[in-house]
């Protein structure tokens, strides 16, 4: 029987998250679909536990040297037999008809894809300063944690662009939504699972903006910007310090795992803004 629906994963040291992540999807509603994975040299136990499954709808394949998260899931789109693909991650659980829900939408010709609503681990969460907050509740955000596209139409745009270590996931969508239109659906539902972060994971995340310049410059995508400054609070936080304090009067530090980034928040400031700003030197653009 020909597969109609491929679910695309790239991971990369997942190993206590993707057990639960493969439990949900086994749980589907939709029944015929495939698990294509894309380890992107995964260090801790993520093959064991994958393997941990005897399911012949999952397919795991392990790069042979790094290529990032753009290349790994351009790679996916290659694997992938299905006409429907669907996007998450592996530290995600989706609900049992988040395929069923995707597809009411993707069978409208006028319809390109469709992305669901994300909810970092659950309704009634208040996250604090160490969780690694990833969360739609309105659309608009394109995360390939949880969107679904049409194939053929992937194969037209060219694939997700392997220059951005960020936001590709937003770079694809936006370049899709030139072709036909993209859908919320906030019955197609995926949980974030709990995550935090390190102080080493946390200044990492300082690459994160540096990508926006391109979207800027492709797109004209202004989110996160006012007028010309981008995340203009953070800029705020950099010339002013003494602004970072702020953060303890709205229940942001709980844990020992908060407190331990407060010393990191001004260099991950700093970073952040010297490798944004660089770039913009590179591509030509004047953005602060």
């Amino acid at each position: 029987m020909e597969t109609v629906v491929s679910v695309l994963i790239v991971v990369k040291n997942e190993e206590n998250y993707i057990s639960s992540c493969l439990s949900s999807l086994l749980a589907q509603t939709f029944k015929n679909f495939e698990i294509v994975i894309v380890d992107d040299l995964s260090s801790d136990a993520t093959k064991e536990k994958i393997f941990a499954f005897d399911d012949e709808r999952i397919h795991y394949f392990v790069n042979k040297k790094f290529i990032g998260r753009s290349g790994s899931r351009n790679k996916s789109l290659e694997l992938a037999k299905g006409k429907y693909l669907f996007f998450t991650d592996g530290d995600c659980c989706v609900n049992k008809n988040w395929i069923e829900e995707g597809m009411k939408y993707l069978k409208n010709p006028n319809v390109i894809g469709v992305e669901g609503k994300t909810i970092y681990v659950s309704e009634e969460y208040k996250p604090t300063r160490s969780d690694f907050v990833v969360e739609n509740s309105r659309g608009g955000q394109f995360m390939t944690c949880n969107i679904a596209y049409k194939r053929d139409a992937l194969e037209k745009i060219g694939g997700f662009d392997e220059r951005l270590t960020h936001l590709e996931d937003r770079d694809i969508a936006l370049r899709a939504i030139k072709q036909s239109q993209i859908i919320f659906n906030d019955k197609m539902i995926v949980h974030h699972q709990k995550k935090t972060m390190s102080p080493r994971q946390f200044l990492k995340t300082a690459d994160i903006l540096g990508n926006r310049v391109l979207l800027y410059k492709k797109f004209g995508d202004s989110t996160l910007f006012l007028w010309r400054i981008a995340m203009p609070i953070d800029l705020a936080e950099l010339i002013f310090p003494p602004i970072i304090f702020g953060s303890f009067l709205v229940n942001k530090y709980k844990s020992k795992k908060d407190f331990d980034l407060f010393p990191y928040i001004y260099v991950k400031l700093l970073l952040e803004r010297l490798r944004f700003w660089k770039i913009c030197a590179k591509e030509r653009v004047f953005l602060l």
